[in-house]
């Protein structure tokens, strides 16, 4: 049974003591085939494409910014790497971008969110790659934004109700379902709720990792939401492997 981990961030899993060949050899046993890192951080950018040049089949990248800090970050310089690296053909996604209500209470910052979202989803048209959504507590408002994509939607790590991740898959945008699914209740209802044929995995390493006890995620651990889907769905887990697999190399056009 193979799997992707269509989203962490190998930067901060690195910080919190684990090391590269150590999270590579543990997606390998697991058989995580493919991961797809997304830094958040300009800074970043550089070691991320770099750990992707020494491991070419193994990581690819998304670059993104997180969105409760797009009213502190220069947002043009943003864009401007993004464009740089998709035109070197190093990237496979813009993300993660979007909303942050969560983080963000402020009406006049979350007024700027909205536009910047609204540059992100240019650029990714422009450069015909696929948007990775962070809406935290802002699902249902990154939905009339979203109208504007004309590539492939994920909707990263998504929490919100069940209504609106119908709303999602009905459109077509495809719902990211984390390691969290072991533990919370809201994302074992919408694993459930959602057909499998629009579900992708992924840790979000270091966070949300499958364990309470454990504080630290890693890529190795996006089998555990594989298994715990097909629970969920009733369906044997090499049903569960396939779908998702296929549609994260379909989405990212990662070429096994």
């Amino acid at each position: 049974m193979k799997a992707i981990d269509t989203h962490c961030h190998i930067s901060h899993t690195l910080k919190r003591g684990l090391k590269l060949n150590t999270l590579l050899e543990h997606a390998k046993r697991n058989n995580v085939f493919a991961i797809i890192d997304s830094p958040v951080e300009v800074k970043e950018y550089q070691q991320a494409i770099r750990i992707h040049r020494n491991h070419p089949k193994t990581i690819y990248i998304t670059l993104g910014a997180a969105p409760a800090n797009y009213h502190e970050v220069n947002i043009e310089a943003i864009l401007t790497s993004i464009r740089t690296f998709a035109e070197q053909k190093e990237i496979v996604g813009v993300g993660e971008v979007g909303l942050d209500y969560y983080w963000v209470k402020n009406d006049t910052l979350r007024k700027r969110q909205h536009e910047t979202f609204r540059q992100f989803i240019n650029l990714a048209n422009e450069l015909n790659l696929p948007l990775v959504i962070h809406s935290r507590d802002a699902e249902k408002e990154a939905l009339p934004e979203l109208t504007r994509a004309e590539v492939p939607v994920v909707m990263h790590s998504f929490s919100g109700d069940i209504a609106t991740a119908l709303e999602c898959t009905n459109r077509g945008y495809f719902i990211s379902i984390s390691t969290a699914v072991t533990r919370r209740k809201k994302n074992r209802r919408i694993a459930k709720a959602i057909s499998l044929e629009q579900i992708i995995t992924e840790t979000d390493s270091p966070y949300l990792s499958p364990f309470p006890e454990k504080k630290r995620n890693e890529p190795a651990n996006v089998i555990h939401a594989v298994k715990e889907i097909a629970k969920l769905k009733e369906v044997p887990e090499e049903e569960v492997s396939k779908v998702t697999v296929n549609n994260a190399l379909k989405i990212f056009k990662i070429k096994r």
